[in-house]
């Protein structure tokens, strides 16, 4: 065997070594994190939003998809969208309001400053980083609703569905699946664009779907804890 191929095996198994040891550590340090008060407040906020997304998608069911036929008509009238675009931001800044609210809560109960609980436990969740991606993402909305292009909000929520989870924000999943999740999303997503398809079902079932599975995880992970105590 030559040297060359001894240091190109030599690289491999470095390169092995330490995604394994990369794994072994995202996985303690994500354990070591969702306990207690902060396990319990990651179940309050994905329980949250996955009550919201599954009450969504009955209505969109049941109204013979109204959400998507109200957003159409929005594209066609310029003082519609001007609502629309104030009902988003109102329902944006409800949400930012109870994430924080549950977060504060729980550092209540923990005893720890704010700040400082935020960094440790919900670190996705500082306020400047979140409210600049939350605004970042209001923007394109906004600028989709006002060009009068309704019919790309579908893919677009596909997307920022793919960009939460591939940046570990809201939901709690081991980061390959989330990596992978969030690549099927963006690229469903980018899919959805290119076929024309305008229907809002699509990215609600898959925000849902996926918040079953974190917050499924989450309680699970609450099981388990609960029994090793007793």
């Amino acid at each position: 065997m030559t040297q060359d191929e001894l240091s190109v095996r030599k690289a491999i198994a470095d390169v092995e070594l330490i995604r394994r040891v990369l794994d072994q550590a995202d996985h303690k340090t994500a354990k070591a994190g969702l306990f207690g008060v902060t396990l319990t407040a990651n179940i309050v906020l994905q329980g949250l939003a996955l009550t919201s997304a599954i009450l969504l998608v009955a209505i969109e069911l049941f109204s013979g998809g109204a959400l998507t036929h109200l957003l159409m008509l929005g594209g066609q009238s310029p003082e519609l969208r001007l609502v629309g675009i104030g009902i988003i931001a109102s329902i944006l800044a409800g949400l930012v309001i109870l994430l924080y609210f549950v977060i504060w809560r729980a550092a209540q109960h923990s005893g720890e400053e704010f700040n400082s609980y935020v960094v440790r436990n919900f670190r996705y969740a500082r306020l400047l980083s979140y409210l600049s991606d939350l605004m970042m993402k209001f923007g394109a909305v906004a600028l989709v609703m006002l060009a009068g292009h309704p019919e790309w909000i579908a893919p677009l929520l596909l997307a920022f569905t793919g960009d939460y989870l591939v940046q570990g924000r809201l939901f709690t999943l081991p980061t390959r699946m989330a990596v992978i999740l969030g690549a099927i999303c963006i690229g469903a997503g980018f899919f959805q664009f290119i076929a024309g398809l305008e229907q809002l079902l699509v990215p609600l079932i898959v925000f849902s779907v996926i918040a079953c599975i974190s917050t499924g995880r989450l309680i699970r992970l609450r099981r388990q804890q609960s029994h090793e105590a007793t």
